[in-house]
């Protein structure tokens, strides 16, 4: 959840002010001031924490604007839709791990709701897609596709059960963005060793 990080650190802070000065007799000081200090800053987090939980940017952006008008994230929806979409219908689980990978590549949150509207796409044009990650993709650096590769992991794990058919899709991708077919084996072999122990 945005913001949650902020409303925490400002509740801390807003307590930890709180605290010193209903213990320690500040007076008109110096340290009196600072701790006042302390407790407004803690409460400018908190306020600022729950802005953005609640506010108008809490949903994220569009994902359909981001589809048509960015090619990054464009290549990630569609790898990471297609993973999720080997093994049946998404899931609440597997959407929120599509929002996180994405705005783990794009540093964007997208909102959930328009994700589904561009699954629906993507799953209409099916082998399709694959040809687009190829022709796409091969136009990134090493980076880049290494990152679209682990956004595909995230959402392969995303409900704790590994499926052959999204592992075969992930594969799959991973060729498409011209990974080798053991470079792509032993890469998902890594991952899959790093989120049984993570």
């Amino acid at each position: 959840m945005p913001g949650i990080k902020n409303i925490i650190l400002g509740v801390l802070l807003a307590a930890a002010g709180g605290g010193v000065y209903v213990a320690v007799d500040l007076g008109d000081s110096v340290l009196g001031y600072v701790v006042w200090g302390l407790i407004g800053c803690g409460a400018i987090l908190f306020i600022g924490g729950l802005y953005r939980a609640l506010g108008p940017e809490a949903k994220g952006a569009d994902a359909t604007e981001a589809y048509k008008s960015d090619t990054i994230a464009r290549l990630v929806m569609q790898s990471t839709i297609m993973t999720a979409l080997a093994d049946g219908p998404l899931d609440d689980e597997e959407i929120e791990m599509i929002v996180t990978a994405c705005e783990s590549v794009v540093h964007e949150r997208l909102d959930k709701e328009s994700i589904r509207r561009v699954a629906k796409v993507v799953e209409s044009r099916g082998e399709e897609i694959l040809h687009e990650i190829h022709s796409e993709g091969q136009m990134l650096n090493p980076d880049a596709r290494k990152a679209l590769f682990d956004a595909c992991v995230l959402v392969l794990t995303a409900d704790h059960k590994v499926d052959i058919r999204q592992t075969a899709a992930v594969t799959a991708i991973a060729r498409q963005l011209g990974f080798g077919e053991d470079e792509a084996q032993a890469m998902l072999a890594d991952a899959m060793k790093e989120a049984d122990t993570g």
